[in-house]
């Protein structure tokens, strides 16, 4: 008999000991990956300082004039009490004219309101009022870790109600780009007021979970198994979302917002082949942009003269002067 309590004891340590290391294992991606302080906000806060972005600045004209006009019109930080009792930021840059029509602009993983500007200035130009959230986990963000789009998408929803208490006749458009893509996708799968005319996703995923296996070898050089499972174990555990549910291919399919799908055909970061497989999951109008020779990203600096014509064409459809 003692013997065999011998075994179970040290049967239990040995287990102990391996889920101790398997969550160890989901804490070194998931901190790594979505924490606050690992990859999300290692570029530098001041965006032109990443070798990226400054030669963009120097190089492509649409870049450097939505980095001007965002410098320019320095948007105050706006702050909201969501209904748990947390606040969101945002930065918003108001219409030269008074206007009721809205854009809201849903920036990417690792990226920051400023970086959206491409997006967002056409949108003001076109007597816009312009509201960009920083996204979980981001900057200004106080949540202290990102969520990929699943907790995103009730924050984007609220700064949507925020808009419409102030504006009751307001017509909101949504665009976000990559992970605020996927966050855009995953807002039109809820109840949404009537306001909301249209969204735009550009270059987003399907699923997180698939997403986020397919880049941990490229982020943190570590293989899908069993650091994956891990993660997602972890985030459900710690963080109370799972990976896999994060799916704006499911929430399209109950979709009822028109939305234009873009997507670059040289994206290997959110495969190109994604845009196809949300686009025929999507339940609602819609209509797609492939950009030649783009990367992820790239469509609107790549080719602006596909890109902006595409998107008037379609935002018309559902808004109107």
């Amino acid at each position: 008999m003692a013997k065999v309590t011998k075994i179970l004891g040290t049967t239990a340590k040995a287990a102990a000991i391996a889920a101790g290391a398997y969550l160890a294992a989901g804490a070194v991606v998931y901190e790594g990956a979505l924490g606050r302080w690992g990859y999300i906000n290692s570029k530098p806060e001041e965006s032109l300082n990443e070798p990226g972005n400054m030669h963009k600045y120097l190089t492509l004209e649409e870049f450097r004039k939505s980095d001007d006009w965002y410098m320019a019109n320095r948007p105050e930080d706006t702050r909201l009490i969501n209904g748990k009792g947390e606040t969101l930021h945002a930065d918003i840059i108001p219409a030269t004219v008074e206007s009721h029509k809205w854009c809201v602009a849903l920036h990417g993983y690792s990226s920051q309101p400023r970086c959206i500007a491409r997006q967002a200035r056409p949108f003001h130009e076109k007597g816009y009022n312009v509201l960009m959230p920083y996204m979980r986990g981001h900057r200004k963000s106080e949540q202290k870790h990102c969520t990929m789009g699943y907790f995103d998408r009730y924050d984007a929803i609220a700064w949507i109600n925020y808009i419409v208490s102030m504006d009751p006749d307001a017509v909101i458009v949504i665009i976000g780009e990559s992970m605020g893509a996927a966050t855009t996708m995953l807002v039109t799968g809820e109840e949404l007021p009537d306001n909301v005319k249209c969204a735009i996703a550009d270059c987003g995923y399907t699923n997180c979970y698939e997403q986020c296996a397919g880049q941990i070898s490229n982020l943190l050089h570590l293989p899908e198994f069993p650091f994956m499972p891990a993660a997602n174990t972890y985030s459900k555990l710690f963080y109370g979302w799972d990976m896999k549910k994060c799916s704006p291919v499911d929430a399209v399919a109950n979709s009822k917002t028109p939305t234009l799908f873009i997507h670059g055909e040289k994206d290997d970061f959110v495969p190109y082949r994604m845009m196809n497989v949300v686009y025929d999951a999507c339940a609602a109008e819609k209509d797609l942009l492939s950009v030649p020779d783009a990367e992820h990203a790239e469509s609107v600096d790549v080719h602006p003269e596909l890109y902006w014509p595409k998107v008037w064409e379609f935002v018309d459809k559902y808004v109107k002067d």
